[in-house]
C-alpha cells in the first residue's frame, strides 16, 4: 500500500527549510547611495551601508568596475592602486583591496561636487579642528582624534570607529592638503 505525502505539509516543510537557510526571504541590506542621498541625515550611519557610485565595502573589483562604468566613470589601476576617475581625469575615490574584497574607499576632495546635501561640508578646511561646528553638527563627537607630527607638519585624523568613517587632513609647511574621507569597516560592537 502506497502512502502519499500531503502537498500542504510538503509545501510547509519546504517553506520552513528555505526560511531557516535564508533563501525564502533573502535579507537585503540598507544601502545609501551618497551621491543621491545625504548620508549625514540618516538615523544610523554605517560605512558598510554606504555606496559611492554603487560601489561598497566588500565588493569585488570586477563588480566595482561594472558599477563604476555604469555610472559613466572609469576605474584605473596604475601600479596596482585602484582609483575611480572622472571623465576629466580627476581622481575621485581611491580603493584599497584585501584579497578580492574592497576594504577602504578613500573619497578625495573632488567628490564634493558629487555628494548630496550637507555631506559635502565634511570636506571643509576646518573639519578636523578640535571643535569643528560642521563635523559636530553632521557626525557628532568623534571616537578618537589623532594628531601625528612629522618632519614637515602634521596629519590629523578624526575617527568614527563605530560608523567606519575617518576624516583626515595633512598640514604641511609646504601647503595643506585637502580633507580626505575614508570609509572602512566599522569597529565590532562588544
Amino acid at each position: 500500500m502506497r502512502t502519499t505525502f500531503p502537498r500542504k505539509k510538503f509545501g510547509a516543510i519546504v517553506f520552513l527549510l528555505l526560511c531557516s537557510c535564508g533563501h525564502a526571504f533573502p535579507q537585503t541590506r540598507h544601502t545609501v547611495e551618497i551621491t543621491r542621498t545625504d548620508f549625514t541625515k540618516e538615523a544610523k550611519i554605517v560605512s558598510t551601508e554606504l555606496a559611492v557610485f554603487g560601489v561598497m565595502l566588500g565588493d569585488s573589483i570586477p563588480d566595482a568596475r561594472a558599477k563604476i562604468e555604469h555610472a559613466g566613470l572609469k576605474l584605473t589601476a596604475p601600479e596596482g592602486r585602484h582609483t575611480i576617475i572622472a571623465n576629466d581625469g580627476t581622481e575621485l575615490v581611491g580603493i584599497r583591496v584585501d584579497g578580492d574584497k574592497i576594504v577602504l574607499l578613500g573619497l578625495f576632495s573632488a567628490m564634493v561636487k558629487y555628494l548630496a546635501g550637507d555631506s559635502a561640508k565634511l570636506f571643509s578646511d576646518d573639519v578636523t579642528s578640535p571643535d569643528s561646528a560642521v563635523r559636530l553638527h553632521l557626525l557628532g563627537r568623534e571616537d578618537k582624534r589623532d594628531v601625528e607630527h612629522n618632519s614637515i607638519g602634521m596629519v590629523v585624523t578624526c575617527s568614527y570607529d563605530k560608523e567606519g568613517i575617518r576624516l583626515i587632513r595633512s598640514y604641511s609647511r609646504y601647503g595643506d592638503a585637502p580633507t580626505v574621507m575614508h570609509l572602512v569597516p566599522p569597529a565590532r560592537s562588544r
